[in-house]
């Protein structure tokens, strides 16, 4: 599994130029407008979001704001407006990065790496005696693979990406399950003594009527 991206455009050459590029590195999905872009950020979970300012419907600082009222996916901002007050209202309205256009797209991978980085720490990450693959969510011990089912190894990647943070039970149970899923939460628990038994039990605490932190 490679990093998923949501690309918002509405040049339509622009958008398909980027993309294309992209599409060498990471999975892309397109939007054209404000509204287009608010919802499949609702409806599915992405790593990180580039956001044109100047959209059909809804601008892209309009956007950025009621996306953050539910989601802390990365946003990178593409706009012509170069202005202070631009820039600092497109940090404000909750973006962590301002490329202005025209840029080169070498540039633009290097900000996403950038920022991937930072958030998920490389694609590699050490668990004690573990190491897991953020990519391919791959669970290793001394060069062997410990097979995960997806659900579990998609929670692992949640726990990593969250690490020493307080995740209540919801909000594990949305990035867990697509819109078109039912949450389980009895799934939920299992799936927790499942990561409790290979990696160790003091690795996941149980935070009393909140949900989980992860630790190790």
């Amino acid at each position: 599994m490679s990093f998923k991206i949501l690309l918002v455009e509405d040049d339509i050459d622009l958008n398909e130029t980027i993309k294309e590029f992209l599409e060498n590195f990471y999975e892309v999905e397109v939007a054209f407008d404000g509204e287009e872009a608010l919802n499949k950020a609702y409806e599915k979970q992405f790593d990180l979001i580039i956001l044109d300012v100047k959209l059909p419907k809804l601008d892209g600082f309009e956007v950025a704001k009621r996306i953050r009222e539910f989601s802390k996916v990365a946003i990178i901002f593409l706009t012509s407006l170069d202005s202070e007050k631009d820039i600092e209202r497109g940090f404000l309205s909750g973006g962590d990065d301002y490329i202005r256009k025209p840029f080169l797209l070498k540039e633009l991978k290097l900000r996403i790496d950038a920022i991937l980085k930072r958030i998920y720490g490389g694609e590699l990450v050490k668990i004690g005696d573990f190491e897991f693959d953020l990519e391919n969510l791959e669970l290793k011990k001394e060069n062997k693979v410990i097979h995960l089912k997806p659900k579990v190894a998609k929670l692992l990647k949640f726990f990593i990406q969250n690490r020493g943070k307080v995740l209540s039970k919801g909000e594990i149970l949305e990035y867990l399950y697509e819109f078109y899923e039912e949450a389980n939460e009895a799934s939920l628990r299992t799936f927790i003594n499942i990561l409790r038994h290979i990696l160790g039990k003091e690795c996941i605490k149980t935070i009393k009527g909140i949900g989980y932190k992860f630790v190790c």
